[in-house]
């Protein structure tokens, strides 16, 4: 058998596996303070990693007050669980301007270092030219109205993965009276632990969600939000995540791929501990799970009276639990004819032929040695070449 054959030898696996890239999309147009129907909410975080879990912790901080004096600043402690690493993780922020003309330098620190994105961000204004719906840059959203949401991403070198509560400070001074309350401080984590043996599918949406029961011009009644693909085979569990604010208390409806999930009043909060939220829900969508999914939000005729005013639905993640991917098994074969293949081939059989094309595949039957990591099999030199590949059983 020629040597040079064997260095040629093609190798055929019937599986794939893979993570699936992080995904962002480009935002609109529109400056953020004059955007008065709202952006609307898009993706801008994907993927698929392996023993993963979204972390999400938001914080209630509204004060029934006048506007606070500045600066004016918001302490907030996040337990994080104990983990071996963090993918990706973000900040979201509500905050009240007064009018869409006012201007926040807002700057956040996490543990006491400052988070290189608001550091500090200056925001606000009818002019406000800060990037929508940008995973890597900082994002404001307005509603014309001087309510925003401001996005933040986090490098996750900054968070403690021990399971010490992580400190994040957000302050604000302001040139010209901007009110700077806030109504939720929010940190978004997806991290990786060993011991959870899954493989986790996350999409995460944000944005301007503003809908409204007797919408005027270019205002809606409803948005729909599609997020990115998610794996849906085999999947035990998947969660629906959403954050409003600013609303009535009053009716509005929530569907997941057209199912109407909560009661006719999802958004709720109480008005004797904060009038502008946050509101923050939870679903199990698993029965409803399919490849491409989307939430939508209604204060539409389908909404039984008194529907809210108008409310702004903000963050929306889909979380998906997988059993842990088997890695697909290697094959590699030396100078002396020895096939070797990772241990991680089991429900695997070897096979050869001597053509490619129109040949059959035969069952390799040597009897395979240990060693190390690897299965090895020593091969008959005589063909002038041989091709092998691992086939996945039934």
């Amino acid at each position: 058998m020629n040597i040079m054959n064997l260095k040629q030898t093609t190798l055929l696996l019937t599986l794939g596996a893979g993570l699936l890239p992080l995904a962002a999309h480009a935002g609109f147009s529109l400056p953020s303070g004059s955007a008065s129907p709202g952006h609307g909410i898009s993706n801008v975080l994907s993927g698929s990693i392996a023993n993963g879990a979204l972390y999400w912790q938001s914080t209630t901080n509204w004060l029934n007050t006048a506007t606070p004096p500045k600066p004016y600043a918001v302490t907030n402690d996040y337990n994080l669980p104990a983990c071996d690493s963090i993918a990706v993780a973000r900040i979201a922020t509500t905050i009240w301007g007064g009018t869409a003309n006012y201007i926040s330098e807002m700057t956040v620190t996490i543990n006491g270092a400052n988070l290189p994105a608001a550091n500090p961000i200056i925001f606000g204004s009818t002019t406000d030219t800060n990037p929508v719906f940008s995973a890597n840059s900082a994002n404001t959203y307005g509603s014309g109205s001087g309510v925003w949401l401001v996005t933040l991403p986090v490098p996750p070198e900054m968070l403690l993965k021990d399971g010490t509560p992580n400190t994040i400070i957000v302050s604000q001074t302001s040139p010209n009276g901007f009110d700077g309350r806030v109504q939720h401080v929010t940190l978004l984590a997806i991290y990786q632990k060993s011991s959870l043996a899954n493989t986790f599918d996350y999409s995460i949406a944000e944005g301007g969600g503003d809908i409204y029961k007797t919408p005027t011009g270019t205002q809606v009644s409803q948005r729909t939000v599609a997020f990115d693909p998610v794996n849906p085979a085999g999947a035990t569990a998947a969660k629906l995540q959403v954050l409003y604010t600013y609303g009535d208390a009053l009716n509005d409806r929530l569907y997941f791929n057209g199912t109407q999930f909560g009661s006719d009043n999802v958004a709720d909060w109480s008005t004797a501990v904060v009038n502008n939220g946050p509101s923050k829900v939870n679903f199990d969508v698993l029965g409803s799970l399919v490849a491409s999914n989307t939430v939508r939000f209604s204060l539409g005729a389908d909404v039984p009276a008194t529907q809210e005013t108008g409310l702004r639905p903000q963050l929306a993640a889909l979380a998906v639990t997988r059993p842990a991917s088997i890695p697909l098994p290697s094959l590699t074969i030396n100078s002396a004819g020895v096939i070797a293949w990772t241990t991680n081939s089991a429900g695997f059989s070897l096979e050869s032929n001597t053509n490619l094309v129109g040949s059959t595949w035969t069952a390799v039957t040597n009897t395979p040695t240990v060693s190390g990591n690897q299965f090895t099999v020593p091969m008959n030199l005589s063909e002038a070449q041989q091709f092998f590949r691992l086939k996945k059983s039934n």
